[in-house]
């Protein structure tokens, strides 16, 4: 059977099997299993399994637990809520300011919790009442929340980049400090479209009437609060990218420290206790076992794809046809913002980068540089329909009134800045490439 048939019946059946509804890792799993089977018999499914644990042992994927564990302790101790109300007590007379607010505050939490639904459905609950209460537009206030939890999948430390790592045999570290840059230039336009499209049109938010008696703040009051609630959370993440940037541990151990961090935070702001440890201990363990089950599942498609011969057609096919390696990135780019038009991020990993990296390896494209820009286009596919699962979630903490065409609206102009990041990444690589290369 031609390499391109194996391909079109894996892909076809696993979209058939997702669209039934049946959870990602067990339509991979179940797809894997069945054609394993009929290829090899049950022999083959036992080496399905060692090959799926063999996989989930691999040292690359340990950072995740704790990047999760250091997530749950901010989000369930009120940790980033009492980060939010300093923000808006120092960020005072800027156009949009709610707006700005919860970008600032969506960078800070992002390299804690790496989780974009999260981070969208968090500042939706918290920053959405506030802002219609003081008549931002739909469009704007949905639009800069989705943005804030866009930014968690890029801004290191990234779950998502974790299992890109894994999945595609790249070094975690070095794609986590790749994403650095990328996440910050990311914030910076976020920021300056809110802040030039409110002073264009005001309407889209009224300025802040802050009451001068309680709102104003001296100067050593703003100092006072940033060393108190923004500091120590900028310092862990400090921590964490300073450990794997200077080689002193690996992104596992500097995960580990960050998650040591957050509960000594607790403590020092005296929101620790018992039940704490016991339910974020609990999400963690249950989010992880859900990822690692997805990564599992993953392998086992990429060794059904190898033992059918199709991945090494496929690209001998086009190396044989396509010399050009910037040519070969679009179109892996291009295929990836497709796919992310109908399917779920982690299916996309699972399904593209077991074909990709091959490609990505023989032209020798920078790996790191290539990570980096997947990821975004990933990012970008939560903003879009029909499967944009942060518009989904945008629109469950939302109240009736914001439709799911205000959401779409409000999130378009920052898919655009995401294409222009993508744009200017591609253009200059450097971006991605500079802080990596500084280490070994």
């Amino acid at each position: 059977m031609a390499w391109s048939v194996v391909l079109v019946l894996f892909i076809g059946c696993l979209i058939l099997a997702m669209f039934t509804g049946l959870p990602i890792a067990f339509s991979f799993l179940l797809v894997s299993g069945a054609a394993i089977y009929e290829m090899v018999g049950v022999g083959g499914l036992k080496q399905l399994v060692l090959g799926m644990q063999s996989q989930l042992c691999n040292f690359n994927f340990t950072p995740i637990p704790f990047f999760v564990i250091m997530g749950e302790v901010f989000f369930q101790s009120g940790i980033i809520t009492q980060t939010m109300d300093a923000l808006s007590r120092i960020v005072r007379k800027v156009p949009g300011r709610l707006s700005v607010i919860t970008l600032l505050g969506g960078g800070i939490f992002a390299s804690l919790s790496g989780s974009s639904l999260g981070n969208t459905a968090m500042f939706g609950s918290l920053m959405m009442p506030e802002m219609m209460r003081r008549r931002y537009s739909k469009e704007m206030t949905t639009g800069s929340i989705i943005a804030s939890g866009a930014l968690a999948m890029i801004i290191p430390p990234s779950n998502q980049a974790v299992m890109l790592g894994g999945i595609a045999g790249i070094s975690v570290s070095k794609i986590l400090l790749g994403s650095v840059l990328p996440g910050i230039l990311m914030l910076v336009l976020y920021i300056a479209y809110i802040i030039v499209s409110c002073i264009l049109n005001p309407s889209l938010a009224p300025v802040d009437n802050i009451d001068d008696a309680t709102g104003r703040i001296s100067f050593s009051e703003k100092i006072i609060t940033i060393l108190r609630d923004i500091v120590p959370l900028v310092f862990v993440f400090a921590v964490i990218i300073g450990i794997i940037f200077l080689g002193v541990g690996t992104a596992t151990e500097a995960a580990a420290i960050g998650a040591l961090a957050a509960y000594i935070l607790a403590i020092v702001y005296r929101k620790f206790s018992f039940k704490l440890l016991i339910n974020t201990l609990i999400s963690s363990l249950k989010t992880s076992a859900m990822l690692m089950l997805i990564i599992g599942a993953s392998t086992g498609f990429s060794q059904v794809i190898s033992f059918t011969g199709a991945s090494r057609e496929a690209v001998m096919a086009i190396t044989s046809t396509i010399s050009s390696p910037i040519l070969v990135l679009v179109v892996m780019l291009i295929i990836s913002f497709i796919m992310g038009l109908f399917i779920e991020q982690a299916a996309i990993m699972m399904i593209c980068l077991p074909l990709f990296m091959p490609l990505v390896r023989a032209f020798g494209i920078h790996e790191i540089w290539f990570a980096v820009l997947f990821l975004i286009l990933l990012q970008i596919g939560q903003f879009t329909p029909p499967v944009g699962m942060s518009l989904f979630v945008m629109k469950g903490v939302s109240p009736p009134e914001v439709t799911l065409g205000h959401i779409i609206k409000g999130a378009i102009p920052f898919l655009i800045i995401d294409i222009i990041v993508v744009i200017i990444i591609a253009l200059v690589p450097l971006i991605v490439t500079a802080l990596p290369n500084l280490i070994s």
